[in-house]
């Protein structure tokens, strides 16, 4: 089974947190390239930038910056434009777990729910990735809980969801999986 198809087998908005290294970018990033006509947003810094270079690039995958959320609301609305079908928001409550403020997590979560409704057969696919913090608990719970069809948790190799496992591994060459 693809990583993709596992992901996104319960719903359109899917939610995955874990600790800092134990995948999240990296999936973000296969699953990006793995479905093509996509858009992958990272709000918080350029690291992924390295990743994506070791990986082979597709024509139809775009990545951009969005560290304000006026950036990450017009990179929402430019994927809809573009008729994309996926957006990864990496990681979706950056900014919020600075501010504070509801209005940083819950438009930009209000657009990806319109994003997802938009497209053929109101298919269009939303990946919102969720850091956690130094007590491990993730910045804007009730949040992502309320938004998402489905909530997974990445530990080091494995993607857990309600009563399935995807595990996975990390190579040179990009994320194999499911095993």
């Amino acid at each position: 089974m693809k990583i993709s198809d596992y992901i996104f087998q319960k719903g359109n908005i899917v939610s995955i947190y874990g600790e800092a290294g134990t995948g999240k970018t990296i999936i973000g990033v296969h699953v990006a390239l793995e479905l093509g006509n996509s858009l992958y947003i990272s709000t918080k810094d350029s690291s992924y930038k390295a990743r994506v270079e070791k990986l082979k690039g597709r024509p139809d995958v775009y990545f951009t910056q969005a560290p304000t959320q006026p950036e990450m609301i017009s990179a929402i609305l430019k994927a809809s434009q573009l008729g994309l079908q996926l957006i990864v928001i990496d990681p979706v409550n950056y900014l919020y777990k600075i501010s504070r403020r509801k209005k940083d997590l819950e438009l930009p979560l209000i657009l990806c729910q319109g994003f997802s409704k938009n497209g053929i057969n109101n298919n269009n696919k939303v990946l919102l990735l969720w850091d956690i913090s130094g007590n491990n608990r993730v910045a804007g719970e009730l949040f992502m809980r309320r938004f998402s069809d489905e909530v997974l948790r990445i530990t080091k190799g494995e993607i857990i969801g309600n009563l399935r496992v995807c595990k996975f591994r990390i190579l040179d060459s990009g994320v194999v999986g499911c095993l």
